[in-house]
């Protein structure tokens, strides 16, 4: 049962770090306060909802019977979701530490850590949708 806290709480996660990073990234380019804004915002919730989802991963991980053919995958899965969670940890204290605002002359850097949790989320949703839909991970 604790397993499926884990798919119930991950969509808020990649939905918020993949929109947020994108409006983000958007607004970094045609630089539109607003969309950095909104992207920030929804960045932050993101954040703030991928520590109950990794926690909650691991009560998974946990908690099922997991083929040897899948923890490699798993294990992928799990750093993965560890190296979002620096990824996104840094970018926004360094955000903060400059008042909420990314300096003229680094928001090229910025930008490359935004596209890069975009990524990493991506891709994470995309392992564990392999696992589930692939290997049958949790599933009856």
């Amino acid at each position: 049962m604790l397993h499926l806290f884990h798919p119930a709480l991950v969509h808020f996660s990649v939905a918020f770090i993949v929109t947020g990073g994108c409006a983000e990234l958007w607004g970094l380019a045609y630089r539109q306060e607003r969309s950095i804004r909104w992207g920030t915002t929804l960045t932050l919730a993101g954040l703030a909802s991928l520590v109950p989802t990794l926690a909650s991963g691991y009560l998974a991980a946990n908690t099922l019977d997991v083929p040897a053919a899948v923890q490699p995958l798993l294990d992928s899965h799990e750093r993965n979701g560890w190296i979002l969670l620096g990824v996104l940890c840094g970018a926004q204290f360094w955000k903060a530490w400059c008042g909420g605002r990314v300096p003229d002359g680094s928001r090229w850097l910025y930008a490359a850590l935004m596209a890069s949790a975009v990524g990493l989320a991506a891709y994470g949703a995309w392992l564990g949708g392999r696992m589930v839909y692939g290997a049958g991970l949790g599933v009856g």
